[in-house]
């Protein structure tokens, strides 16, 4: 191949030419939830998130993927992604990377990310929430005419026990029960009738007509979007005693901080 540049020199390039045959690869199980985490400068509490997410029970992972957007190079992200691929190879994991002038622009972030979920439901997950290792389970028996879904609680965890889960000297699956017995403050269906933004999970044909609005502050953004998917689409529903745990982060802002606490 060869094309002239536009100082008129000559770019000449070699040819590789592929002579084996095609190689055939099972068909995939249609996705089914696509999860859409957005993460900048929270590597850690990330990788309990999607340890969690690997380690689902009695469910296909052939339905499920795992969009993570972030910032390339403020964090360690990608470096998270490709271990967590080589650990993991059940999840898909699907990345979603944007330059870092869009670091505070999570609506946006979340709109474009949401273009390339797959699933028929769209799950969007904060990325210091830990899920039950039954959830997609439950998930799989929501009704068909149901618009959206959220869990029934939300339990804050004590900065200590938060520790021990993001040095590995907890495997949350492995002793689901005993954290919910344990320390902590439980919160029961926040929002009341519009459960508020740390897991909201969505028809993804609702979730692309409504969209993120971009607030000058993302603080309601997330309630003024399930507003939208209500009117778009009607009530949600709570799955019953199904808890979420989310991890201590000492108050500081969990997306775009700087610096945690």
């Amino acid at each position: 191949m060869s094309a002239w540049n536009i100082d008129r020199s000559l770019s000449t390039q070699n040819l590789l030419v592929w002579q084996g045959g095609a190689e055939r690869r099972p068909r995939l199980t249609p996705v089914v939830y696509s999860v859409v985490i957005v993460s900048t400068r929270f590597t850690r509490r990330l990788q309990a998130v999607l340890r969690c997410i690997a380690h689902q029970r009695g469910f296909d992972f052939g339905k499920l993927e795992v969009i993570v957007a972030y910032v390339p190079g403020i964090d360690a992200t990608d470096d998270l992604l490709s271990s967590v691929e080589l650990a993991y190879p059940h999840l898909r994991i699907v990345r979603s990377p944007f330059p870092e002038r869009h670091s505070n622009s999570k609506g946006f972030i979340i709109n474009e990310s949401m273009e390339l979920a797959a699933g028929a439901w769209i799950v969007l997950l904060d990325s210091d929430i830990l899920l039950p290792p039954d959830l997609f389970a439950q998930l799989e028996k929501v009704p068909d005419s149901v618009p959206f879904v959220a869990p029934d609680r939300r339990k804050m965890l004590p900065g200590d026990v938060s520790a021990k889960i993001l040095v590995g000297d907890i495997n949350p699956w492995d002793c689901w029960d005993e954290l919910l017995a344990g320390p902590g403050d439980v919160r029961v269906r926040e929002g009341i009738q519009l459960p508020i933004g740390f897991f909201q999970c969505v028809r993804a044909e609702i979730a692309r007509k409504v969209k993120y609005t971009e607030f000058g502050h993302f603080e309601g953004a997330d309630w003024d979007f399930i507003l939208g998917v209500e009117k778009s689409g009607g009530a949600g529903m709570w799955l019953d005693g199904a808890v979420v745990l989310h991890l201590d982060h000492g108050g500081s802002q969990w997306y775009g901080a700087h610096r945690h606490m």
